[in-house]
């Protein structure tokens, strides 16, 4: 692949597919903390964007039986 003439390793759509659904679950997860008034959404995005699965997997957790946010 090539991008103006300079050869580009394979692997560089995937990390870049990868890194933008990181992105995109941090954006997720500081929203639906922000919808259920969670004072630290900032630092679970944060978090998500640092330490990638854990903090998914944590907040699901611990928001398991609050239901979807309004």
């Amino acid at each position: 692949m090539t991008l103006f003439g300079l050869a580009l390793p394979w692997s560089l759509p995937l990390t870049l597919v990868i890194y933008g659904v990181v992105v995109a679950a941090a954006a997720w997860i500081y929203r639906d903390a922000r919808a259920r008034g969670n004072r630290y959404a900032i630092l679970w995005a944060l978090a998500t964007l640092l330490f990638t699965i854990v903090p998914v997997l944590a907040y699901l957790y611990l928001h398991r039986d609050a239901g979807p946010a309004r």
